[in-house]
C-alpha cells in the first residue's frame, strides 16, 4: 500500500471533490493517512481564510458521507499564508510531520496552494528526506505563474522548491487544462449511477459553470498520477529560481525537480468514470 496524504482545498471550486472521491475510490491501492485542508481566497469567495478552512472541512466531510465512510482523518489546516508571514502549528501541519516521521515513505499530493506542506517543511526540515510531494500548480516552465495555486502563496512555493524535497510539479497550463468537460458529459457518464456522482454534476453545474462551458477538472490529474504513471510523461531539469514576477528562472546543476509534460486524458477520464461509478 502506498501512503498519501491528500492536500485540498475542497470547497473552492469542483475539481477537488472529483479527486477526493477519485481518491477514496483507490483505497485499494493507497493507505490515505490524512485529508488536509489548505486555505483559499478568491474574488467570489468575500469570507475570511479561516472561513474556507472550515467550509473545506464541510465539504470532505460530506463526500466521506456519500461514501458512508467515517470522518477521522480530515485536519484542518492554515488559516493564512506564509507570504503574510503565517507561521502557526495546526491540526493538518502536524498530521503531515507526525505521518511523514512514521512513515518509511509518504507522498503528498498537494491539489491546492502548497501552504501546508511548505509550513510542515518549515517546522520539521528532517521530513524532507521521507516524503515526495505531488503539486498541482505554476505554468509549464515559460509562463508567469498566475495559476491559483502558485500565486495564492508564492512564499510556501519557494520554500518547497528550495527543500529539495522530491518534488513533481503538474503544471496547469498547457498540461492540466486538457482535462477538460462539459456537465453534459459527466451527466451522460454518471448522472444516476449513485448519490454521490450526482452531487458531483450538481456541484460542477452549479459552483462552476452552467450547462454550456467547458472547463478542467485540474485536480484529478494528481491521482490519476499516483494511479498510473504510464498516463503521463514527464522530464526532470535542475530546480528553477523563482523570480519577483513569479517566472521561472532556468539554472543547472541544483537539485532536481520533475515536470509533466504530457497526459493522456482519455485514459484518465475512463478510469476515473469508472471508479465513481
Amino acid at each position: 500500500m502506498i501512503n498519501v496524504i491528500l492536500d485540498t482545498d475542497t470547497y473552492n471550486e469542483a475539481d477537488d471533490q472529483f479527486a477526493l472521491a477519485y481518491l477514496l475510490k483507490n483505497r485499494d491501492k493507497f493507505n490515505i493517512e490524512a485529508i488536509t485542508i489548505a486555505p483559499f481566497k478568491h474574488g467570489d469567495w468575500k469570507k475570511t481564510l479561516a472561513d474556507s478552512i472550515d467550509a473545506s472541512f464541510n465539504e470532505a466531510c460530506k463526500i466521506y458521507d456519500y461514501l458512508n465512510l467515517e470522518k477521522t482523518n480530515i485536519y484542518k489546516g492554515s488559516t493564512n499564508y506564509l507570504t503574510n508571514g503565517y507561521n502557526e502549528n495546526n491540526d493538518a501541519v502536524q498530521k503531515i510531520i507526525e505521518t511523514a516521521i512514521k512513515n518509511d515513505k509518504t507522498y503528498i499530493l498537494a491539489i491546492a496552494c502548497i501552504t501546508n506542506v511548505a509550513l510542515a517543511i518549515k517546522k520539521a526540515p528532517e521530513i524532507v528526506d521521507k516524503i515526495e510531494v505531488i503539486w498541482l500548480g505554476s505554468g509549464f516552465l515559460f509562463g508567469d505563474n498566475q495559476d491559483f495555486n502558485f500565486r495564492q502563496d508564492v512564499d510556501a512555493v519557494k520554500t518547497v522548491f528550495e527543500s529539495k524535497v522530491k518534488l513533481t510539479v503538474m503544471p496547469c497550463a498547457p498540461i492540466t487544462s486538457n482535462l477538460m468537460v462539459s456537465i453534459y458529459e459527466l451527466e451522460h457518464e454518471l448522472k444516476g449511477k449513485n448519490e454521490l456522482c450526482d452531487y458531483l454534476c450538481y456541484r460542477f453545474y452549479n459552483r462552476l459553470h452552467g450547462p454550456t462551458v467547458k472547463h478542467p477538472l485540474w485536480d484529478i490529474s494528481v491521482i490519476a498520477y499516483m494511479v498510473n504513471k504510464d498516463w503521463f510523461k514527464t522530464m526532470d531539469i535542475s530546480c528553477p529560481i523563482i523570480n519577483d514576477d513569479n517566472t521561472f528562472k532556468f539554472t543547472e546543476n541544483r537539485h532536481k525537480v520533475t515536470f509533466i509534460k504530457q497526459l493522456d486524458a482519455k485514459k484518465i477520464f475512463d478510469d476515473l468514470y469508472n471508479k465513481l461509478i
